[in-house]
């Protein structure tokens, strides 16, 4: 059984406290807490991995927080960190999808804490992320971001792409490498997701054209 120390709110840190309260009580931590050595059901992996890359999502935007110090951060995802640890030690089954996703998400926080030591080293390092390569395509007028996130929604949600190591790709890190593709940028992925899911008509208006191009080239 996994017990959370009861901390005080500081005045001068509501950020990064309110920071931790989303991540500790997450879809994706509330989901490993209630599947502990439980046996997973399609449903339960599929909602387990969107919940997943939500989280994986949060721990990333961690250090870009207004009005919170790279401090704070650091000590966000020592929280955070802590919290995952625990979870990973009351799992039995090692090789289970659970104890995946929460090593990844170890590794996720490991890395976002060596960044961060890096920039406070090193102020400079923030200014690599812009000296990335830029493709030379780009949108057609014809289409928008939106059209494009019905795509990236469904590949990330499905698991189409991962790392190296096998472990599944996170949502931002999709979004990011299609923005380089397309050269484009995505303000507010999270929304631009939400926007496109919720959608009352037309849900999948982008994905049946394609589907219908293709059919009409299949025929040809």
């Amino acid at each position: 059984m996994i017990i959370y120390a009861v901390h005080c709110v500081s005045p001068t840190i509501p950020v990064m406290q309110k920071s931790v309260k989303r991540l500790e009580k997450s879809d994706f931590i509330m989901q490993l807490l209630s599947l502990t050595n439980k046996p997973l059901h399609d449903n339960d992996r599929k909602s387990l991995n969107i919940a997943y890359n939500r989280f994986i999502n949060r721990i990333q935007q961690v250090s870009r927080q207004d009005g919170c110090s790279k401090l704070d951060s650091l000590q966000t995802l020592a929280r955070i960190r802590e919290t995952l640890v625990q979870l990973l030690e009351s799992y039995n089954d090692s090789d289970s999808l659970q104890c995946l996703l929460i090593r990844s998400s170890l590794s996720l926080v490991n890395f976002e804490k060596q960044m961060i030591y890096l920039q406070l080293k090193y102020p400079g390092i923030q200014d690599i992320p812009s000296q990335r390569r830029h493709s030379p395509l780009k949108i057609s007028k014809r289409f928008t971001n939106s059209d494009l996130m019905e795509v990236i929604a469904a590949l990330s949600a499905v698991g189409f792409f991962c790392q190296q190591d096998d472990s599944p790709a996170t949502f931002m890190q999709v979004i990011r490498e299609f923005e380089i593709l397309c050269n484009t940028n995505f303000k507010n992925p999270d929304n631009c997701r939400w926007a496109v899911l919720n959608r009352k008509n037309r849900l999948t208006h982008f994905l049946d054209t394609l589907r219908g191009t293709l059919v009409e080239l299949s025929q040809k």
